[in-house]
């Protein structure tokens, strides 16, 4: 598990609080996933959810602490210091509900419980890898990248911060996957392919060729699809 930070785990410091950004279904999957991480409890522990939704609050297994666009950080008097979890699938939700926090200088945790086959990874903060994602050598990710369950990577392949992998999605040895990127399930996106910032592939979509920024690609071989 990656934290972003230096803890002592030899047992002198007690764990990290850890936060969930949404007490919805993703974000109650992702405490799920968190609680079978080795981790958990260890060097950190799940403590609550930042929800606007007050109605949530009922049957959220966490306590809902607040709405994380006023959440007010407050500083501990003595480390460690609170983490916190993004757990929302669409990037322009994740920018947003992330960006009061970090304005207030708050750290996001790479939840890593369901990376497998990783060496020499480098990624930036608040990045999220549901269950059995495999991935290949020497990927570089930027923050906030969502990496849903059973996608495959390969090699090399660079993401850019706050792209979303949906399930089943295939990316081959050497792509670039641009910044807010949405790859939905069942994709395939082929070697040394660049996917343009804030495109769309469709599900099931087969990525034969570059595709500029902002576009959304459907079909086998996938085309432009352009919305009436």
């Amino acid at each position: 598990m990656d934290v972003n930070g230096n803890h002592d785990d030899s047992g002198n410091l007690p764990p990290w609080d850890v936060f969930i950004i949404s007490a919805g279904g993703f974000g109650r999957t992702m405490l799920s996933t968190a609680l079978g991480d080795p981790d958990c409890n260890r060097l950190w522990r799940p403590a609550g959810f930042l929800d606007g939704r007050t109605a949530l609050a009922a049957t959220a297994p966490l306590p809902v602490l607040g709405d994380p666009l006023t959440y007010q950080v407050a500083p501990y008097r003595a480390p460690p210091d609170p983490m916190f979890v993004c757990a929302l699938g669409e990037p322009a939700m994740r920018r947003k509900y992330a960006a009061p926090l970090l304005a207030q200088g708050a750290r996001f945790m790479n939840l890593c419980t369901g990376l497998r086959g990783a060496a020499n990874i480098r990624m930036g903060q608040g990045c999220i890898f549901d269950r059995e994602v495999q991935m290949g050598a020497d990927t570089r990710l930027g923050d906030f990248v969502l990496v849903q369950s059973t996608a495959v990577i390969g090699y090399e392949v660079e993401i850019g911060s706050y792209a979303s992998i949906h399930s089943f999605a295939f990316i081959g040895g050497g792509a670039r996957i641009g910044e807010d990127v949405i790859v939905y399930p069942h994709a395939t996106i082929l070697p040394g392919i660049t996917v343009g910032r804030g495109a769309v592939i469709g599900a099931g979509s087969v990525i034969m060729a570059d595709v500029p920024p902002g576009v959304t690609m459907i079909g086998n071989p996938a085309k432009i699809f352009r919305f009436k």
